[in-house]
């Protein structure tokens, strides 16, 4: 005689949504659930990234751009003079001073071998950005490269 079990006659055939029975794994849905989460936090991660490069070119000029202008200024100080012997007119990241390339400027920023005679008030002698001062000290410009192609949102203040 057939027993009936308690799936029905053909109970053997059935199965639950996980399969067979004692099996362990994911369903559809389940799976779904966790790719869809997985892709909103992907979404908003890459959206809060979107505008950092941009915002830390500003800032890294905008450090750098003082950095210079406490130079000079520590320069002027250093020699007690008012005036440069000659305004930088032409953008240069070049702060050895002397007519090096285009630069017109004489200001010797940045000095390979410094003493307590010839001090060296920039951290290195050519700078990420490119500038022109004034007689006075008073960086004018800020340029990108030699050309003078602004650089967004940092100007001298």
């Amino acid at each position: 005689m057939w027993r009936m079990h308690k799936h029905g006659l053909y109970g053997w055939f059935q199965k639950n949504l996980r399969g067979k029975k004692g099996q362990r794994g994911f369903t559809l849905i389940e799976l779904l659930v966790v790719v869809t989460i997985l892709g909103v936090l992907a979404a908003i991660v890459t959206l809060s990234l979107v505008g950092l490069t941009t915002k830390a070119s500003e800032n890294s000029c905008n450090a750098e751009y003082k950095t210079v202008q406490a130079a000079i200024d520590a320069y002027m100080a250093n020699n007690n003079v008012g005036t440069l012997p000659s305004a930088q007119t032409t953008f240069t990241n070049d702060m050895s001073g002397g007519a090096i390339g285009t630069k017109t400027g004489t200001v010797a920023l940045f000095n390979a071998n410094p003493s307590s005679g010839s001090p060296n008030y920039t951290r290195n002698g050519a700078t990420q950005f490119f500038y022109t001062w004034d007689q006075f000290g008073k960086i004018n410009a800020i340029g990108s490269n030699a050309a003078g192609a602004a650089v967004n949102n940092c100007v001298p203040k």
